[in-house]
This record gives structure tokens, sequence and C-alpha cells, in this order.
């Protein structure tokens, strides 16, 4: 996700992998030349007429210089691919390769297997489309006027290609039943339609409001993705409120391997992994990666948000869930595996961070506070972190806490990032995701990998259960010696530590994941993200205690 203020760069850095997209399609067609290009050596090289690009590339030179102005995409499997833009003229573009430089055509696709898809400026379909030829609509498919021949193309496709993209259409939209488009003769020219039907409804595409018909053609691009994909998407928040917003996530994150959206939405920022965000500044010559949860201020302070945002839909929503850290977006991911749980993430609901236990009398007086507020009743609800609390504390806890305005939760282990320690759904995810051919064994060794980093914690683990049931039972006035606590804590601890779902759910999720994620990069050079884990999540694999908590909460907000 690009980030960043009006007139940053964003936009310019999705325009160089449109003008790469147009740049590749001409050159792979075609027998290179071979040509030295230092420091690189001999490479194979092409030269592309301006005309094949359909950006203007008048306004591409750096900083209004001389030029020529330059592209480079580097893969993951260490190729790179340099596009040399001057003032006037062709554009020379070359490969720099692992082997030597070869001129027959499959020589580019072999060794840059770079599949673009670049989703173009959408504006409103046409009332009257008429019928063209398939090469005008090749031509035009992935320019500014590629809405202008949105029902030709499908024309152009089988049915079932159409269905799959109709389904698509329908992830956004349940309901809508998308007809294959037809063609109207009788007037002066013929004319393509495509109907619709919603409900007892049936009507023609352009009668849509405008957010459908950015959705259908954004699906139009997306129909043709998969995982060795690469999308190219600017600003898709403009017309899709927040709900289609964190509906086309769903879509990018099922289809794509890889994407670049540049985007203002807050919505979508809080929807991705903080590691997904980068953040674009007109004044750098390059993007920073958000570095955790402390990085967000930064991002909402270049895009112009900020919490009133919150506030404002809380006025919209009147009902609020609290949570702790980032512990929303994997919730939301998690509920949408059980089902009928996808609520979290709803714009019905208005999301606040909570610092924890310690801050419960924040939660417990907010339905007051908020009433006195904003003038009507607000039924609030919050979902915490265990910790290391031993189970009478968290019963004490929710007896004191819960009341009919308020309801909270306490998770059935130690933190959130918990649910991801599953090794099925990590060798799944693993699978999909690796760009090269897995060692034989690979899962033993993977196997081994976990069970190290859960016993590497079993220590901390200990003494910070041990820590934990003595705050409690001197708060609480016990007469029980300190010794006779720890004692007893450490014999229930280790007779429970023989048993693996009692691992997993009591060593700290957080540090144990991130722990198995790099050591996984560094053996395998697979990347692991808590979405990948959920992804490859099966509902079994889910505690069934979650699908009580959720229940719960969504019946106390009325969703």
């Amino acid at each position: 996700m690009l980030v960043g203020p009006n007139n940053a760069g964003k936009s310019t850095a999705l325009d160089s992998f449109r003008i790469a997209f147009d740049v590749l399609r001409f050159a792979s067609r075609r027998n290179a030349i071979l040509k030295t290009h230092d420091p690189f050596g001999v490479c194979s090289t092409w030269m592309v007429p301006a005309s094949a690009v359909q950006n203007d590339l008048r306004a591409c030179i750096h900083n209004f210089g001389d030029g020529p102005a330059q592209i480079t995409i580097k893969l993951e499997n260490g190729n790179s691919f340099i596009i040399s833009i001057p003032s006037d003229g062709d554009i020379e573009c070359f490969l720099v390769a692992d082997i030597a430089g070869r001129k027959n055509t499959g020589f580019l696709r072999e060794r840059f297997p770079l599949k673009l898809v670049v989703v173009p400026t959408l504006s409103p379909l046409e009332q009257n489309e008429e019928l063209v030829l398939k090469e005008t609509v090749e031509r035009n498919r992935y320019g500014r006027l590629a809405s202008r021949n949105f029902r030709n193309f499908w024309l152009h496709k089988s049915k079932g290609d159409f269905e799959v993209f109709a389904n698509l259409v329908e992830l956004g939209w349940p309901g809508i039943k998308l007809s294959y488009p037809e063609v109207e003769y009788g007037g002066a020219k013929p004319i393509v339609r495509m109907y619709f039907r919603d409900g007892a409804n049936v009507r023609e595409v352009q009668w849509a409001g405008f957010g459908f018909q950015v959705w259908m053609q954004t699906m139009m691009h997306l129909s043709e993705a998969d995982q060795n994909s690469t999308l190219i998407l600017d600003e898709p928040d403009i017309y899709l409120h927040p709900d289609l917003q964190h509906r086309l996530l769903d879509v990018i994150g099922q289809r794509v391997g890889q994407y670049f959206v540049a985007t203002h939405s807050t919505e979508i920022i809080n929807a991705v992994e903080p590691g997904d965000v980068l953040i674009v500044r007109p004044d750098s010559r390059g993007a920073r990666r958000i570095q955790g949860e402390s990085g967000y201020s930064d991002v909402y302070a270049a895009i112009g948000s900020s919490e009133n945002a919150q506030f404002a839909r809380l006025a919209k929503t009147k009902k609020v869930l609290y949570f702790e850290g980032k512990d929303a977006r994997i919730l939301s991911k998690v509920a949408k595996k059980q089902g009928g749980m996808d609520f979290i993430s709803s714009t019905n609901v208005t999301l606040m961070k909570t610092d924890g236990f310690a801050n419960w009398s924040r939660v417990s007086t907010s339905s007051w506070v908020f009433e006195k507020f904003f003038g009507f009743h607000i039924p609030v609800a919050a979902i915490f972190d265990r910790d290391y609390r031993c189970d009478d504390e968290v019963k004490e806890f929710l007896n004191d806490v819960n009341t009919n305005d308020t309801q909270c939760r306490v998770l059935p282990f130690k933190e959130i990032e918990n649910l991801l320690l599953v090794p099925a759904a990590i060798a799944a995810a693993m699978k999909r995701h690796s760009t090269r051919v897995l060692p034989a064994n690979w899962e033993d060794d993977v196997s081994n990998i976990f069970q190290s980093c859960l016993e590497k914690m079993k220590s901390k683990t200990l003494s910070a259960r041990i820590g934990s049931r003595i705050s409690y039972e001197v708060g609480r006035g016990s007469k029980k010696d300190i010794a006779t606590i720890s004692a007893a804590e450490e014999e229930d601890f280790t007779n429970s530590w023989l048993h693996e779902e009692f691992k997993r759910k009591v060593v700290p999720g957080k540090a144990v994941f991130s722990d198995i994620a790099g050591k996984v990069q560094e053996k395998f050079a697979v990347t692991l993200t808590p979405t990948r884990i959920i992804d490859e999540l099966r509902v079994g694999d889910i505690a069934p205690e979650m699908f009580e908590i959720l229940h719960d909460i969504k019946a106390h907000l009325g969703e």
C-alpha cells in the first residue's frame, strides 16, 4: 500500500509499472539485439517506439531535466529489466540476467516472468456502447479508453470466462446476477448491452451507480489474475464505500501474489499488515516501510487523517468494539472463517483500541460517556488478551467489568497471535507461497522449527505465569506464602506442558510466530505473515471458545 500526501509520487510510481507493462508487452513479442551496457556487459536489448506506450511520455523526464528517465524493476530471481526513456525518440530497454543474453523472443519471458495486471483509470460506462472489432477492444483494453469497450470485451470472451467474472462481481454485490452481453440491432449501428438482475428488477449496467460500474471494471481485470500476478491499482477507494474496500482487499488477497496499490483510505490502511504499508513523501528518494503499530501515526499525519474520524463514525454506527493492538485486523480475518461471524470489519461497528486489563475502567464507563457526549445509548463490547493471568483472575475480572451496557470477553490464549501457531496451516502457507521447489523432508524441518520455538519460551512463560499468579494472590489478600503459590503454579504448568494444545495457548504467540517466520525465511526463503496463515486455517484449527466469544459480542452489539 503506497500512502502519502497528494503529489508525493504514488501515482508516478504506479505509472512506472504501467510504462513497464506496455514496454514488456512489446518487447516480449520481438527478437532482441545484443548490446553492451556498462557496467552490466552484453545484454539482450530492445528498442520500443513511444507509440507502444499509452502513458504520455513527455512528462517522464526527472525534475524536467534533459533525461533520460530510467525505470528499473528487479525480480526475486535476481534479474533486472531496465527501461531508459529519452526526451524524444525510441525507448531503449535491456535485461540484466543471470545468464548470457540471447536474441530469441522466449528469453525475456523465461528470465523475467513478471505478470503485471494493470487496472487503468476507470470512468463511467458508455450509455450506448457500439459493437466494435476484437482488435479495437485489445488496443484499448489497458488504457483510458478501456471503459468504452467494457461490454465488447466480454462479448468476445467465452461464457465460462464470463461466469468467473460474474462470480467475482457478486462478491461485492451479493444477490446481483450479471447476464452475458447481447447485441441490440435496429438502430444506425449495433449496440452491445449487458443486463443484471437485482432481486425482481432487471437493469442495464449503465443504469447502476458509478460505484458498481467501477467494481465491475476492477473485477474484469482481476478475473485474469493469479498467484503469479502483480496487481497495479491507483486509489480504488475513491468510488467504493468502506465495506466494498474491505471486500476488494479480500479478492486481491485471494487472487494475486503481490500488489502495489495507492490509497488515502484509512479503511484499507488499517486492514493490511503494517509491513505492507509504504509511506511516500515528495522530499524523499525512497518509500519508508511501516515498522509496527507505532508507524501508523506517521501514516495518518501524511494523509491528513486522525482519530477524530472514529468519533464521526461512532455517531453513525452507535456501537463500539474495543480491542488490543492490531487484534481487530486478525480477529476480522478469523471471524470470516466462522460462518455468520464476519461483523468486525463491518462499517456498522466502530472499532477503538484499548490498552488491556489495565485500562478496563475506560471500557466500563464508555457507554455512560458516549451517552453524555452523543446523547444516545451506545452498546459497548471489548475483547482482551489473556496474557499470563490465571482462570480465577479472569473470572473475577469479567464479573467486575460486565454490565447490561458493556460486555467484555477474554481470549482463551495469551494473545491473538497464538491463533497462528498451527503447524498444518504454516506448512500449507509455505507450500502455497514458496517461489522455489521445497527440499525433501522440508515438513519435518518445519515441525522441528515449530517445536524448538515453543520450547525456547517454556522458561519465560513459566516465570511470567508464576509472577502473575503471585501478584493476583497477594492483591486479593491471600494468606498463602509466595513459595507455596510458586510451587503450585510450577507443578500445574509442568504437567500441562506435556500437552501440545496447552503449549500453543500459553506461550507469547507474537514472539513465537515471529521466531518461526524468521527461521522459515532464513532456511526456505518463504515469507510467512498472519494473513497467509489465517488463509490456510480450517475451522477445526480455531479454538471453539473463539466462536463463543464472537457469538456473544455479535449478539450484544445487535449485529
